[in-house]
């Protein structure tokens, strides 16, 4: 699902429009589909702020996600274990 969480517990100003964020990755969540405009708390630490902050869902879909590594096209260092990437933003090499 896309969220954007208020304020980040660090600190600073709201993220909006993160993606991905799991089922997995929410307090509670079971296994109910959350729609847009729900209240979560996120479990999700892959960003600094994250874990702990409450954030409002922008959309929910039921999809394969995927941890990816890869290097930057900007440059600089490979990354390593990137959460979250769908499906449909891939491509084949």
């Amino acid at each position: 699902m896309s969220t954007r969480y208020r304020i980040p517990i660090t600190g600073g100003d709201p993220v909006t429009n993160h993606k991905w964020v799991i089922q997995q990755e929410l307090k509670d969540a079971g296994d109910q589909l959350y729609v847009s405009g729900t209240e979560v708390v996120l479990n999700a630490d892959h960003m600094a702020g994250m874990k702990g902050a409450t954030a409002t869902v922008d959309t929910g879909e039921q999809t394969t996600v995927y941890m990816v590594d890869y290097t930057p096209t900007t440059g600089g260092e490979p990354v390593r274990n990137h959460k979250w990437v769908t499906g449909d933003e891939l491509k084949a090499k």
